[in-house]
Parts: structure tokens; C-alpha cells; sequence
């Protein structure tokens, strides 16, 4: 594939698994020669094997060189290795049939503004509130791209906080390993917004050839931490359009988040978790 999407980039899969932590099912011709293969993250939970999305990442999709990777899926998903506990994202670019599937799958959702809309489309499509919102937000604070990670991972634990939750354990490993990446290949922005030279609010955005997407974002518990984030996306999804790519804001079954992201017009979007337990594995997904 000669430009493989984000999350399946192997830089990707490095800064994201670690060395040596991830892995492909792969699909062969009758001479040998791949064909098609599918990126996973190995790894142990509870001291059981396990094979996941990688962290940081919404999805994994078939890489293939043929112009229809979906329709190795199936072949693909039968690849993999059997472990107890599978639990892997997967976004087809067709559409994928489950009769053939060996492995039971549920629809998960993620929020796109497609790259086709002009900036007035896109403005029109706001939510009254949240335009209103933008306005203020326009006069109180200014956007500046930064290297400052570390501020950047304070803003998103204040943020975990505030929800009354604790930062995923690999937080800060990972994602100064994605930002690093980001630089290193030039696909990304770190942007943050501030007032009177103090961050409020902060978002880590990537792209593809085709889509830009809101990795993570954090900010001060505040109003001004609300009005601030808004901004910073406001911000992200209009350079993307400039771009001539879709924006995605990435999935949250959470309803007060998938309301602000459809807010901003996003409109949601497909894609597949599969999940199977074997062994003990049925027992932890009994508590899990």
C-alpha cells in the first residue's frame, strides 16, 4: 500500500506497541508472497495473552496492495492468533458481510466532517450555542502551535480528573512516542490556546492522506478550559477542510461528548469491534 492510513503506519505501530509489540496476521498467494495483512497489538492483561488495538489508536484496517483490502477481512480475522482474550477495532473500507466473520462483532461510532464543505458550509453547521461559544472565545484567547508536551499531558490529566477518572497507565509513554513521530513524518500539530501566556486548553491532531483526526485533548477545569478546547477544534477541523481532508473527532459512546463533536455538524461513522474469549479469558471478560 503506498500510503497506508495513520493508524496502520508502522511508525504508528511503533511509538503506539513499543518494540516488538505488535504484529500482523498475514494472507499469502499460492506462491508465498504477501498479499494482505492486519497490525494488532500483543500484549498480556491480568497475565493473560492478549490481542488488542494498539493504544492511542481508534481502529486497525486491512494494508494490501490490491484496491479492495476488505475483501481479505474475513481470511484475515481467521489469521489471527488464538488467544484468550481478542478485542480488536477494525475499520473495512467496504462493506464488510458478518456471516462470513469467525468472530462475534458490535458497531462502535466515530464523527466525521467531510473534507468536501467550504468554511461557510462548515460554520453553518455549528450548533447555535457553540457558535456563540467560538465568538467570545475568538476575542479572549490566541492559538499557537507548541512543543510543550508536558504541559500538554498536564492538561490532559486535569481533564481525566474532572471526568473522575484515571489517565490510561500508558499515557505517558505513548504519547510523546506518537508526537515524536508526528514531527519526525510531518503529519501532526500540537496546538494549544492560551490566556495572558497561560495554557488553558490543548489538542494533538494527525493526518493522513485522506483524513485528519483529534488524537487527544486536554484543558483546565474551568469555563475557560471549555471555550478554549472548542476553539482549538474549531481551529483544527478548518485547516483540515483547507487540506482537502475529512476531520475526524474519533468515537466516544459517551452521549455528552458525542453531543459536543455533533455539534460541530460531525456526522457519525461505522466501524467494527470484534471480541472473543477463550479459557480463562471467558472468565475475566465475566468481570471485565
Amino acid at each position: 500500500m503506498q500510503q497506508p492510513p495513520l493508524y496502520v503506519a508502522p511508525w504508528w505501530l511503533d511509538a503506539t506497541c513499543g518494540p516488538g509489540g505488535w504484529d500482523a496476521a498475514i494472507i499469502q498467494d499460492t506462491h508465498g508472497n504477501p498479499v494482505a495483512g492486519l497490525p494488532y497489538h500483543l500484549t498480556r492483561i491480568r497475565g493473560l495473552p492478549a490481542l488488542i488495538t494498539p493504544p492511542f489508536t481508534q481502529w486497525v484496517t486491512p494494508v494490501s496492495s490490491s484496491d479492495s483490502p476488505g475483501n481479505y477481512i474475513p481470511s484475515l480475522l481467521s489469521a489471527l492468533p488464538q488467544v484468550p482474550i481478542l478485542d480488536l477495532c477494525l475499520k473495512p473500507d467496504t462493506h464488510l458481510d458478518l456471516v462470513e466473520s469467525v468472530i462475534p462483532a458490535t458497531l462502535k461510532y466515530s464523527y466525521i466532517i467531510p473534507g468536501t464543505l467550504s468554511g461557510e458550509q462548515l460554520r453553518s453547521g455549528y450548533s447555535e450555542g457553540l457558535r456563540r461559544n467560538l465568538n467570545k472565545a475568538e476575542k479572549l484567547y490566541s492559538i499557537e502551535s507548541t512543543t510543550d508536551i508536558n504541559s500538554f499531558l498536564t492538561l490532559c490529566r486535569q481533564s481525566y480528573a474532572q471526568q473522575k477518572m484515571s489517565p490510561p497507565p500508558w499515557l505517558s509513554r505513548v504519547v510523546p512516542e506518537v508526537y515524536k513521530g508526528l514531527l519526525t513524518h510531518q503529519c501532526g500539530d500540537l496546538m494549544m490556546a492560551y490566556s495572558e501566556g497561560r495554557p488553558i486548553a490543548g489538542i494533538l491532531t494527525a493526518r493522513d492522506h485522506h483524513t485528519s483526526y483529534y488524537l487527544a485533548g486536554g484543558r483546565t477545569g474551568d469555563e475557560q478550559g471549555a471555550s478554549a478546547h472548542a476553539l482549538l477544534l474549531d481551529h483544527a477541523v478548518r485547516a483540515a477542510l483547507e487540506r482537502g481532508t475529512a476531520f475526524d473527532f474519533e468515537g466516544s459512546m459517551h452521549p455528552g461528548i458525542a453531543n459536543f463533536f455533533q455539534s460541530f455538524g460531525a456526522l457519525p461513522a461505522s466501524y467494527w469491534r470484534f471480541r472473543k474469549f477463550r479459557g480463562l479469558g471467558k472468565l475475566w471478560s465475566v468481570f471485565h
